[in-house]
């Protein structure tokens, strides 16, 4: 009699772990298929944009969390987000990756060709540079103003991924020629969707798409550096017809 309880108690205990096992299984599953399929029906998406922590003390992990709960994909700033890439990819929800073609060679060929093992859905370029003598014009006005912001507050403001072993930057972010042969060396790096942000003018949409863009954002990066740009709204629809459904 001893014995039968026994075995009762020990075919319980395994019948209650592997329960527990299919449980954690299930929902470790359920949570990389949000994390890596998700699909939403809403066209709305978070552009990319640097310095979180200037909002909020989680920073780009707190905007990660909110786009997924918002059912809209979130584009991560590689190159000038508060929070390590790590943490960003702990969140659950589609991404895209954000490089810049201004980024040193060597570091795009560490970051590029390890986004799709990474979930990302995308890699977004910004396609476009402003001009020297535009970004000459507004930087001593941002130097100036900078002199008043909060000490405390710029204790947030670290870029990590830039301090990751083997990272090594040989020239200033932000400068440098782009053309559209930058795209071709991206798609050499990556099999992943490439869609081309900063475009405003059909003729810009019929190159992007000719250099291998698989989408286009029309965007004047908000309008911050160049304020004579048109307002994205405005091109749109020029874009869309140029584009006739080419990408996305």
């Amino acid at each position: 009699m001893k014995n039968s309880q026994l075995y009762i108690v020990c075919f319980g205990t395994t019948l209650i772990s592997i329960v527990i096992l299919l449980n954690y299984f299930q929902q470790r599953k359920r949570k990389n298929k949000m994390k890596n399929e998700s699909i939403y029906e809403s066209p709305i998406l978070i552009a990319t944009s640097a310095c979180h922590c200037l909002a909020h003390v989680d920073g780009e992990v707190a905007t990660a969390r909110a786009a997924t709960e918002t059912q809209c994909i979130f584009t991560y700033n590689w190159t000038f987000s508060n929070m390590p890439e790590e943490k960003v990819l702990q969140t659950l929800g589609p991404k895209f990756l954000h490089i810049y073609l201004t980024t040193p060679t060597e570091i795009l060929e560490q970051i590029v060709p390890q986004a799709d093992k990474k979930g990302y859905r995308a890699t977004v370029i910004t396609c476009d540079q402003p001009h020297e003598r535009i970004r000459d014009f507004v930087l001593p006005l941002f130097e100036e103003a900078s002199k008043n912001i909060d000490p405390e507050l710029m204790k947030n403001m670290s870029i990590p991924n830039l301090n990751i072993p083997g990272i090594i930057v040989k020239q200033r972010f932000g400068t440098g020629s782009v053309t559209w042969a930058n795209i071709e060396c991206i798609r050499k790096l990556t099999q992943l969707p490439i869609i081309c942000k900063g475009i405003l003018s059909p003729i810009d949409a019929e190159l992007a798409i000719k250099y291998g863009a698989n989408g286009i954002i029309v965007s004047n990066h908000g309008g911050r550096l160049i304020d004579t740009a048109p307002p994205a709204i405005e091109c749109l629809e020029d874009v869309i017809n140029a584009v006739d459904g080419r990408a996305e």
